[in-house]
């Protein structure tokens, strides 16, 4: 009957389409891949220091970190934020509290602003954030009080998560693994922060427009550029990968190349050309110069000599011996014609003079 159905030229074929994921079959992938708890989640805008405008993204807030995914329904996520190098808060002004909720966070390498439109949510990400990052809970939130027992509960899960952490891998691994990686780095190449490379480009365009850097995550890097548009300059990032093969450059086609000159190679070819490694002129000195030399000849330089301080050293003065009344000093006197003249005859007294007188005469 069914073979019969089935070449019944009048059939129509349906094709079932695969089952849609479910929030809780999301959910749990990501828990798979992130292998952290989750405190929070809720959709935010974001934007780093130097982008014009703010992108949405579905947040998550596991363990001490927020993972940004595309959105609700994507499984592996785009870009993440380690709350553990939060440095500071900055909550924005009072006339936003009560439109959204705006703040910016300053982390070890980057700062990013967030902004949430339910205020009320946003006060309730304040909360998660500053208790994991800190370990406590702060004391200013307007929070209700169900709200204020979750935030204990998740304290002390994140303590105890936190004591029972192994040892982070970066600090196995042996120290020249990075180094390995870094050996065939193109001259766009600086060890910066992303705030560091946009005021890079900014002061000197003029030695380029592109810059290649470490990135977020270890092994990984970033390439920052900065374009002029019509409406003013304009900065993106985009995220480099380390593969088993080479290098990976995050975009809606992934790009995989052979080394990090490749990568800066790949970005001034799709741009034809407009973007150009940012590098900075070697300037060497051609002249020697000489200190210059102190007026004041060479007592002065001799008076800069430093020298030993030491005590003046006291002596007794010995008093003068008494001598005899007549002291004779022989000399030999030359005459002006060459030859020697008769013994003179020196007369020494106390008082250091000196009397000469012929001894011939005193007889």
């Amino acid at each position: 009957m069914a073979e019969l159905f089935s070449n019944c030229p009048g059939r129509i074929k349906f094709e079932m389409a695969a089952p849609k994921p479910t929030p809780r079959f999301i959910s749990k992938e990501r828990g798979k891949i992130t292998a952290l708890p989750l405190y929070c989640d809720g959709f935010v805008l974001k934007k780093h220091t130097g982008e014009k405008d703010f992108k949405r993204y579905f947040a998550e807030l596991r363990g001490s970190t927020i993972f940004l995914y595309s959105d609700e329904e994507n499984a592996t996520y785009s870009e993440k934020l380690e709350l553990q190098n939060l440095k500071s808060m900055d909550t924005g002004s009072l006339k936003r509290k009560y439109i959204s909720a705006d703040f910016t966070l300053t982390l070890l390498n980057e700062e990013v602003r967030l902004k949430i439109e339910n205020p009320d949510a946003g006060e309730e990400w304040k909360g998660f954030i500053l208790t994991v990052a800190k370990l406590e809970i702060p004391s200013k939130l307007q929070l209700l009080p169900g709200q204020l027992l979750r935030l204990k509960e998740v304290l002390k899960e994140e303590k105890e998560r936190q004591a029972r952490q192994p040892v982070p891998v970066n600090e196995q691994e042996p120290p020249e693994a990075y180094d390995d990686v870094i050996t065939n780095v193109p001259q766009c190449f600086y060890v910066v922060s992303r705030n560091k490379a946009i005021e890079m480009l900014a002061e000197s365009p003029e030695f380029g427009n592109m810059i290649l850097r470490p990135g977020s995550e270890k092994m990984n890097f970033a390439v920052t550029v900065r374009q002029l548009l019509t409406d003013g300059p304009t900065i993106k990032h985009y995220k480099v990968m380390s593969v088993e093969n080479g290098f990976s450059i995050a975009l809606d086609n992934p790009v995989t190349v052979c080394s990090l000159c490749d990568v800066a190679g790949h970005f001034v070819k799709e741009s034809n050309g407009y973007l150009r490694p940012y590098i900075q002129p070697h300037t060497y000195a051609t002249i020697i110069d000489q200190p210059a030399v102190l007026s004041g000849g060479k007592d002065q330089q001799k008076r800069q000599i430093p020298q030993a301080v030491v005590s003046p050293m006291i002596q007794t003065p010995t008093p003068p011996t008494q001598s005899s009344a007549n002291e004779y000093l022989e000399v030999d006197y030359i005459n002006g014609d060459g030859k020697p003249a008769d013994l003179l005859q020196a007369t020494v007294t106390h008082h250091t003079e000196i009397f000469l007188r012929d001894i011939a005469s005193s007889f």
